[in-house]
């Protein structure tokens, strides 16, 4: 008679915690699918952003983007260009 018991008290304990483990798992799998988007957002970024750095290397600067980027951070332009704005 007490055999059963404990033995139906340890099936019982391992099937609550067993199911809290899968939804642990369950949520953990979430979790990383959310960190690998996120992963990927960021190496994207890092790829654009070294490639701008590759264009600015000491030894040769691309002139254009050196001049895109002069002209984006001190708001200058030419005398003979039109300027066209819009909201980013």
């Amino acid at each position: 008679m007490i055999i059963p018991m404990v033995c139906s008290l340890i099936i019982g304990y391992f099937f609550i915690y067993g199911m809290r483990s899968m939804q642990a798992k369950a949520n953990l799998h979430a979790e990383i699918s959310v960190l690998e988007q996120e992963y990927s957002l960021v190496h994207e970024r890092r790829v654009d952003i070294e490639s701008h750095v590759g264009l600015l290397q000491p030894d040769h600067v691309n002139p254009d983007y050196l001049d895109e980027k002069s002209r984006e951070i001190l708001s200058l332009m030419h005398e003979d260009e039109i300027v066209i704005l819009h909201k980013k």
